[in-house]
Protein backbone atom coordinates (compact mmCIF):
# COMPACT_ATOMS: atom_id res chain seq x y z
CA UNK A 1 0.00 0.00 0.00
CA UNK A 2 0.95 3.39 -0.87
CA UNK A 3 2.86 4.92 2.37
CA UNK A 4 4.62 8.48 2.88
CA UNK A 5 6.00 10.59 0.38
CA UNK A 6 9.59 10.66 0.53
CA UNK A 7 11.09 11.95 -2.70
CA UNK A 8 10.13 14.00 -5.85
CA UNK A 9 12.17 14.00 -9.47
CA UNK A 10 10.97 15.89 -12.84
CA UNK A 11 8.43 13.45 -13.84
CA UNK A 12 7.67 11.57 -10.46
CA UNK A 13 6.89 11.29 -6.73
CA UNK A 14 8.24 8.41 -5.02
CA UNK A 15 6.64 6.89 -1.89
CA UNK A 16 6.80 4.14 0.44
CA UNK A 17 5.38 0.42 -0.39
CA UNK A 18 5.85 -1.39 2.68
CA UNK A 19 9.13 -1.81 4.54
CA UNK A 20 11.14 -3.25 1.58
CA UNK A 21 10.05 -1.29 -1.73
CA UNK A 22 9.08 1.74 -2.92
CA UNK A 23 6.41 2.99 -5.63
CA UNK A 24 7.92 5.42 -8.41
CA UNK A 25 4.63 7.08 -9.41
CA UNK A 26 4.63 8.54 -12.74
CA UNK A 27 2.87 11.98 -13.56
CA UNK A 28 -0.58 11.26 -15.49
CA UNK A 29 0.92 12.73 -18.46
CA UNK A 30 4.06 10.51 -18.52
CA UNK A 31 3.61 8.19 -21.34
CA UNK A 32 3.47 4.27 -20.88
CA UNK A 33 5.80 3.15 -23.01
CA UNK A 34 8.34 5.34 -21.25
CA UNK A 35 7.23 3.70 -17.88
CA UNK A 36 7.52 0.10 -19.68
CA UNK A 37 11.21 1.55 -21.39
CA UNK A 38 12.40 2.69 -17.89
CA UNK A 39 11.53 -0.85 -16.03
CA UNK A 40 13.12 -2.99 -18.82
CA UNK A 41 16.23 -1.16 -18.80
CA UNK A 42 16.77 -1.24 -15.04
CA UNK A 43 16.05 -4.85 -15.43
CA UNK A 44 18.82 -5.34 -17.70
CA UNK A 45 21.27 -3.15 -15.68
CA UNK A 46 20.80 -5.72 -12.59
CA UNK A 47 20.83 -8.93 -15.15
CA UNK A 48 24.07 -7.48 -16.60
CA UNK A 49 25.50 -7.57 -12.53
CA UNK A 50 24.85 -3.98 -11.65
CA UNK A 51 23.95 -2.90 -7.84
CA UNK A 52 20.91 -1.18 -8.58
CA UNK A 53 17.77 -1.04 -7.17
CA UNK A 54 15.60 -4.14 -8.53
CA UNK A 55 12.44 -3.36 -10.35
CA UNK A 56 9.43 -5.59 -9.66
CA UNK A 57 6.20 -4.51 -11.33
CA UNK A 58 4.35 -1.92 -13.71
CA UNK A 59 1.32 -0.67 -11.39
CA UNK A 60 -1.77 1.86 -12.01
CA UNK A 61 -2.64 3.77 -8.27
CA UNK A 62 -5.15 6.65 -8.40
CA UNK A 63 -4.96 6.62 -12.58
CA UNK A 64 -1.29 6.97 -12.86
CA UNK A 65 1.49 4.39 -13.67
CA UNK A 66 3.82 3.65 -11.73
CA UNK A 67 7.34 1.13 -11.03
CA UNK A 68 7.69 -1.08 -7.61
CA UNK A 69 11.28 -1.06 -7.00
CA UNK A 70 12.98 -2.26 -4.60
CA UNK A 71 13.91 0.15 -1.67
CA UNK A 72 17.64 1.77 -1.03
CA UNK A 73 17.39 3.22 2.57
CA UNK A 74 19.71 6.01 3.19
CA UNK A 75 19.47 9.80 1.24
CA UNK A 76 20.57 10.64 -2.01
CA UNK A 77 24.30 11.99 -1.80
CA UNK A 78 22.76 15.76 -2.76
CA UNK A 79 20.69 15.73 0.38
CA UNK A 80 23.88 14.35 2.14
CA UNK A 81 26.08 16.88 1.50
CA UNK A 82 23.00 19.66 1.95
CA UNK A 83 22.54 18.72 5.71
CA UNK A 84 26.55 17.99 6.44
CA UNK A 85 28.86 20.22 4.32
CA UNK A 86 32.06 18.92 5.41
CA UNK A 87 31.20 15.81 3.80
CA UNK A 88 31.39 17.18 0.07
CA UNK A 89 35.07 16.09 -1.11
CA UNK A 90 34.50 12.79 0.51
CA UNK A 91 31.23 12.41 -1.32
CA UNK A 92 32.87 13.61 -4.55
CA UNK A 93 35.13 11.14 -4.42
CA UNK A 94 32.70 8.26 -3.72
CA UNK A 95 30.50 9.30 -6.34
CA UNK A 96 33.50 8.77 -8.83
CA UNK A 97 34.11 5.58 -7.71
CA UNK A 98 30.82 4.26 -7.54
CA UNK A 99 30.87 5.41 -11.31
CA UNK A 100 34.14 3.71 -11.91
CA UNK A 101 33.16 0.38 -10.25
CA UNK A 102 29.37 0.54 -13.06
CA UNK A 103 31.55 1.25 -15.53
CA UNK A 104 33.41 -2.47 -14.81
CA UNK A 105 30.52 -4.31 -15.86
CA UNK A 106 29.32 -4.87 -19.95
CA UNK A 107 25.97 -6.29 -21.58
CA UNK A 108 25.32 -6.53 -24.88
CA UNK A 109 21.20 -5.72 -24.03
CA UNK A 110 21.22 -1.78 -23.94
CA UNK A 111 21.36 0.67 -26.31
CA UNK A 112 24.33 1.99 -27.90
CA UNK A 113 25.59 5.43 -26.39
CA UNK A 114 26.72 6.94 -29.50
CA UNK A 115 23.50 5.87 -31.05
CA UNK A 116 22.00 7.41 -28.29
CA UNK A 117 23.74 10.86 -28.75
CA UNK A 118 23.11 10.88 -32.57
CA UNK A 119 19.35 10.69 -32.14
CA UNK A 120 19.56 13.78 -29.62
CA UNK A 121 21.44 15.73 -31.65
CA UNK A 122 19.26 15.17 -34.67
CA UNK A 123 16.09 15.99 -32.65
CA UNK A 124 17.63 19.45 -31.20
CA UNK A 125 18.75 20.09 -34.83
CA UNK A 126 15.95 23.19 -35.09
CA UNK A 127 18.31 24.75 -32.23
CA UNK A 128 21.35 24.29 -34.34
CA UNK A 129 21.25 25.26 -37.65
CA UNK A 130 23.81 24.66 -40.10
CA UNK A 131 25.92 22.49 -37.32
CA UNK A 132 24.69 19.20 -36.67
CA UNK A 133 27.04 17.71 -39.91
CA UNK A 134 30.06 19.22 -38.22
CA UNK A 135 29.06 18.19 -34.19
CA UNK A 136 27.88 14.28 -35.56
CA UNK A 137 31.52 14.39 -37.45
CA UNK A 138 33.15 15.13 -33.75
CA UNK A 139 30.64 12.17 -32.61
CA UNK A 140 31.77 9.39 -35.25
CA UNK A 141 35.88 10.40 -34.47
CA UNK A 142 34.98 9.29 -30.70
CA UNK A 143 36.28 5.48 -29.72
CA UNK A 144 33.29 3.59 -29.19
CA UNK A 145 33.16 1.43 -25.98
CA UNK A 146 31.96 -1.79 -23.86
CA UNK A 147 31.19 0.24 -20.56
CA UNK A 148 27.41 0.27 -18.78
CA UNK A 149 26.87 3.74 -18.75
CA UNK A 150 24.24 5.48 -16.29
CA UNK A 151 23.62 8.71 -18.89
CA UNK A 152 22.32 10.31 -16.19
CA UNK A 153 24.68 10.18 -13.21
CA UNK A 154 24.26 13.19 -10.50
CA UNK A 155 24.75 13.33 -7.05
CA UNK A 156 20.80 13.07 -6.43
CA UNK A 157 20.66 9.78 -8.36
CA UNK A 158 23.16 8.55 -5.81
CA UNK A 159 21.92 6.61 -2.33
CA UNK A 160 24.07 6.52 0.38
CA UNK A 161 23.26 2.89 1.85
CA UNK A 162 24.31 0.73 4.93
CA UNK A 163 26.23 -1.73 1.58
CA UNK A 164 27.31 0.99 -0.06
CA UNK A 165 26.28 3.98 -2.83
CA UNK A 166 24.02 2.67 -5.00
CA UNK A 167 22.70 4.34 -8.42
CA UNK A 168 18.71 5.05 -9.16
CA UNK A 169 17.06 5.82 -11.88
CA UNK A 170 18.59 4.05 -15.36
CA UNK A 171 16.12 5.32 -17.73
CA UNK A 172 19.16 6.50 -19.89
CA UNK A 173 21.41 3.33 -19.11
CA UNK A 174 23.51 2.49 -22.64
CA UNK A 175 26.67 0.77 -23.19
CA UNK A 176 29.53 3.05 -24.39
CA UNK A 177 32.65 5.28 -23.56
CA UNK A 178 32.96 5.79 -19.66
CA UNK A 179 34.49 9.41 -20.36
CA UNK A 180 31.05 10.47 -22.43
CA UNK A 181 29.44 9.27 -19.03
CA UNK A 182 31.95 11.26 -16.82
CA UNK A 183 31.51 14.00 -19.22
CA UNK A 184 28.01 14.30 -19.14
CA UNK A 185 28.31 14.38 -15.42
CA UNK A 186 30.73 16.91 -15.25
CA UNK A 187 28.39 18.90 -17.48
CA UNK A 188 25.23 18.70 -15.11
CA UNK A 189 28.15 19.81 -12.09
CA UNK A 190 28.54 23.38 -14.36
CA UNK A 191 25.02 23.92 -15.62
CA UNK A 192 23.64 27.78 -14.59
CA UNK A 193 20.34 25.17 -13.75
CA UNK A 194 19.30 25.22 -9.93
CA UNK A 195 17.58 22.71 -9.13
CA UNK A 196 16.89 23.73 -5.51
CA UNK A 197 15.66 27.04 -6.18
CA UNK A 198 17.74 28.71 -3.59
CA UNK A 199 17.45 32.61 -3.15
CA UNK A 200 20.35 34.43 -4.83
CA UNK A 201 22.15 35.00 -1.28
CA UNK A 202 22.79 31.22 -1.51
CA UNK A 203 22.72 30.61 -4.89
CA UNK A 204 26.37 31.51 -5.20
CA UNK A 205 28.10 29.64 -2.55
CA UNK A 206 25.94 26.58 -3.78
CA UNK A 207 27.64 26.90 -6.97
CA UNK A 208 31.04 27.39 -6.10
CA UNK A 209 30.52 24.30 -3.90
CA UNK A 210 29.31 22.27 -7.21
CA UNK A 211 32.55 23.66 -8.91
CA UNK A 212 34.44 22.33 -6.39
CA UNK A 213 32.58 18.98 -6.42
CA UNK A 214 33.18 18.39 -9.85
CA UNK A 215 36.56 19.41 -9.60
CA UNK A 216 37.60 16.72 -6.94
CA UNK A 217 34.93 14.39 -8.76
CA UNK A 218 37.13 14.66 -11.80
CA UNK A 219 40.10 14.26 -10.55
CA UNK A 220 39.39 10.96 -8.53
CA UNK A 221 37.91 9.49 -11.63
CA UNK A 222 41.04 10.24 -13.30
CA UNK A 223 43.29 8.75 -10.30
CA UNK A 224 41.25 5.58 -11.02
CA UNK A 225 41.20 5.28 -14.53
CA UNK A 226 44.49 6.53 -15.41
CA UNK A 227 42.25 9.17 -17.78
CA UNK A 228 43.23 12.62 -18.01
CA UNK A 229 41.29 15.49 -17.64
CA UNK A 230 41.36 16.44 -21.31
CA UNK A 231 40.16 13.23 -22.12
CA UNK A 232 36.89 14.30 -20.77
CA UNK A 233 36.70 17.40 -22.41
CA UNK A 234 36.69 15.80 -25.70
CA UNK A 235 33.46 14.60 -25.08
CA UNK A 236 31.70 17.93 -24.18
CA UNK A 237 30.83 18.87 -27.84
CA UNK A 238 28.50 15.88 -28.04
CA UNK A 239 27.32 15.28 -24.56
CA UNK A 240 26.21 19.01 -24.86
CA UNK A 241 24.66 19.38 -28.34
CA UNK A 242 22.38 15.99 -26.98
CA UNK A 243 21.54 17.65 -23.88
CA UNK A 244 19.58 20.58 -25.70
CA UNK A 245 16.88 18.12 -26.34
CA UNK A 246 16.07 18.61 -22.49
CA UNK A 247 14.88 21.83 -22.41
CA UNK A 248 16.85 22.50 -18.91
CA UNK A 249 15.80 26.01 -17.73
CA UNK A 250 18.25 28.48 -18.45
CA UNK A 251 20.63 26.06 -20.30
CA UNK A 252 19.97 26.69 -23.90
CA UNK A 253 22.41 29.78 -24.16
CA UNK A 254 24.78 28.66 -21.94
CA UNK A 255 24.93 25.11 -24.43
CA UNK A 256 25.05 26.82 -27.40
CA UNK A 257 27.93 28.92 -26.13
CA UNK A 258 29.97 25.35 -25.25
CA UNK A 259 28.72 24.08 -28.60
CA UNK A 260 30.19 27.53 -30.51
CA UNK A 261 33.72 27.13 -28.41
CA UNK A 262 34.28 23.55 -29.35
CA UNK A 263 33.25 23.58 -32.52
CA UNK A 264 35.82 26.83 -33.20
CA UNK A 265 38.32 24.35 -32.07
CA UNK A 266 37.53 21.93 -34.25
CA UNK A 267 37.41 24.01 -37.57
Amino acid sequence: MKGALIGRGRNAEVYEWGERQVLKLFDADYRPEWISYEAEMSRRVSEAGVPAPAVYDILEIEGRRGLLYERMTGPTMLNHVLSSPHQLLRCARSMARLQYDIHGFTTTMLPRQKEKLEHAIMDASGILPNKVDAILSVLDSMPEGESICHGDFHPDNVVITEKGCRALDWNGACVGHPLCDVARTSLMFQSPFDPLDLPAIRAFPARVARMLWNKVYIKEYCRLSNAKPGDIQKWQLPVAAARLREQIPGERDWLLGIIHEYLREYA
